[in-house]
C-alpha cells in the first residue's frame, strides 16, 4: 500500500498505472471523489483557460500580474517539461517538498477506494487540494483537452477563457474547428464572462452563449490590441492601455489574459500592467538555450503553433547580422498529431532535418515521419545521436531548431544542460 512515506517517484509511477488508456470520458469518476474531497466548491475566483495553443502562456501572465497586484494566487498548468513540480504554483512558486504533495496523493488513494482514475484527474485534484489548504484569494486552471470533459471542469468558473480554437487532438475533440469549439465551450457558465482571444469564432460558440446567457468578450469586438514598433496598445469598453512593453511571450497571449482581468473583479492600474507584462518567460516557448550557434527549442506540436513558430524564426532572421547561415532542424513527434502540416511551414526554410523517436510510447512511427521530411533528412537514433551529426557540420552562425514535441525538448534541455555546464536554462520567473 502506498502512503504519505513513499517517494514522489513511486507514487507518479504508480498513478500512471492506475487507468494508463482512458477507455470511457467522463467527469462522473473524479466528482465522486472530488466531492468526497470536498472539493467541488470554492471560496476562490477561479480562471479557466481552454484553447489549442498559449493557454500556459495566458495562465503565467495572469498570474504574475495579479501576484504583483498583491493576490495569494494558485496556478496549474499541463503538461510540465521538466519535472512534476512545474503543475502547481502557490504564489509564484513551485512546491518542492515531495511529503506535501505524495501527503496530498496518499488522501486522494484512500477517497477513491476503486474508482479509476486517470493520471490527469488524479493530479488535478492533486492541485485542488493543495489549493484548498492554501486559502487562495484566486485559482488559475489550465484545461488539459478540449473542456467540457477535462478534470478542471469540475470547478465552475467565474471567468473562462478560450485563447483560440484549432485543429489539435481531433481524435477525441472532433475533426472541424466547430466540433473542438463546443468542446472548449464546455467550460461556460450561465451568466459568467467569457473572454475569446481568436477572430475566427464557430457559430457554436454562438449558440452555446446565448443558451447560458454568458457574456462574451471576443478580440476585434470587445477589446483589442495592436502592435507599434517597439510598444503596443490595448483597446476595451474600459478605454485604453497604452505604450505596453513587448513581452517575452506571445502578445496574443498576454493580450487576452489582460482582457480577462479587465473585466474581472480586480482593478489593476496602468502602471502595474505595465510592469508585469515583460516579467514572465515560459521555458520551450521560442527558447534559445545557447548562443554560437543558436539553438532554440519549441513545443509547437501542431499546425498553428508552427505557423507561429516560423513567424518567429523569420523574424529573428530578419535581425540576424550573419546571412550564410544554415537552419538545422531535430524533429520527434506523437503519433496523434497533424504531423505533415506541423511540419509545412518550415520546410523551405530549415536547410536539413534530422529526426528522432521519442522516449515514449506515444511516438510516431519513424517512416512515417520520415515519409512527411524532404529526402536528405537524416535518421537519428536519439537526441545525442542527432546532436552529434549536427555538431559535426553546424557553424557558429548557424540555427539549431528543436521543436514537435514536449518529450522532444524536455530531453534536449536536459542534454544541453549537461553537455554545456549550464545550471540556469531554464530561468525563474
Amino acid at each position: 500500500m502506498y502512503n504519505a512515506n513513499t517517494s514522489l517517484c513511486s507514487w507518479l509511477s504508480y498513478i500512471e498505472r492506475i487507468y494508463p488508456i482512458c477507455t470511457h470520458f467522463s467527469l462522473s469518476r473524479i466528482m465522486i471523489v472530488a466531492k468526497k474531497l470536498g472539493l467541488l466548491k470554492s471560496s476562490s475566483f477561479i480562471f479557466t483557460v481552454s484553447g489549442t495553443n498559449g493557454k500556459s502562456s495566458t495562465c503565467y501572465m495572469l498570474e504574475r500580474i495579479l501576484l504583483n497586484a498583491g493576490y495569494k494566487v494558485g496556478l496549474y498548468t499541463s503538461p510540465h517539461l521538466i519535472n512534476y513540480y512545474e503543475r502547481i504554483r502557490i504564489n509564484g512558486k513551485y512546491i518542492i517538498d515531495d511529503i506535501i504533495h505524495t501527503t496530498i496523493f496518499y488522501s486522494i488513494e484512500l477517497a477513491r477506494k476503486d474508482i479509476l482514475l486517470t493520471y490527469f484527474e488524479f493530479i488535478t485534484l492533486s492541485a485542488l487540494l493543495i489549493f484548498k489548504q492554501q486559502y487562495l484569494d484566486i485559482i488559475i486552471l489550465e484545461v488539459g483537452i478540449g473542456g467540457r470533459l477535462d478534470a478542471t471542469n469540475i470547478l465552475d468558473p467565474n471567468i473562462a477563457i478560450i485563447t483560440n480554437i484549432e485543429l489539435d487532438h481531433m481524435h477525441l475533440l472532433g475533426y472541424t474547428r466547430n466540433s473542438i469549439a463546443s468542446e472548449k465551450s464546455g467550460i461556460f457558465r450561465k451568466g459568467i464572462d467569457i473572454i475569446i482571444g481568436t477572430k475566427n469564432i464557430p457559430n457554436i460558440i454562438y449558440k452555446i452563449s446565448s443558451r447560458l446567457h454568458v457574456r462574451l468578450n471576443r478580440l476585434l469586438y470587445e477589446w483589442n490590441w495592436v502592435k507599434i514598433r517597439d510598444y503596443w496598445n490595448f483597446y476595451d469598453k474600459f478605454g485604453g492601455l497604452y505604450q505596453l512593453p513587448i513581452p517575452k511571450l506571445s502578445l496574443s497571449s498576454v493580450a487576452t489574459a489582460v482582457s480577462a482581468l479587465r473585466v474581472s473583479q480586480y482593478v489593476i492600474c496602468h502602471k502595474l500592467f505595465q510592469q508585469s507584462i515583460n516579467q514572465v518567460f515560459l521555458p520551450g516557448r521560442f527558447h534559445i538555450i545557447v548562443n554560437n550557434p543558436q539553438i532554440i527549442v519549441d513545443v509547437a506540436h501542431n499546425p498553428h503553433a508552427s505557423n507561429y513558430l516560423y513567424y518567429q524564426l523569420k523574424q529573428l532572421i530578419l535581425f540576424k547580422k550573419e546571412k550564410n547561415f544554415q537552419i538545422y532542424s531535430i524533429i520527434g513527434m506523437v503519433s496523434d498529431k497533424d504531423i505533415m502540416n506541423t511540419i509545412l511551414p518550415l520546410l523551405n526554410i530549415v536547410n536539413l532535418w534530422f529526426y528522432v523517436p521519442l522516449k515514449t510510447y506515444r511516438s510516431i512511427n519513424i517512416n512515417y515521419l520520415k515519409s512527411c521530411l524532404p529526402n536528405e533528412s537524416i535518421l537519428c537514433n536519439d537526441v545525442a545521436h542527432a546532436f552529434h551529426k549536427i555538431f559535426k557540420i553546424v557553424q557558429s552562425i548557424d540555427i539549431i531548431l528543436v521543436f514537435g514535441s514536449f518529450f522532444l525538448v524536455s530531453e534536449v534541455i536536459l542534454f544541453i544542460k549537461n553537455k554545456y555546464n549550464i545550471q540556469n536554462i531554464i530561468p525563474k520567473n
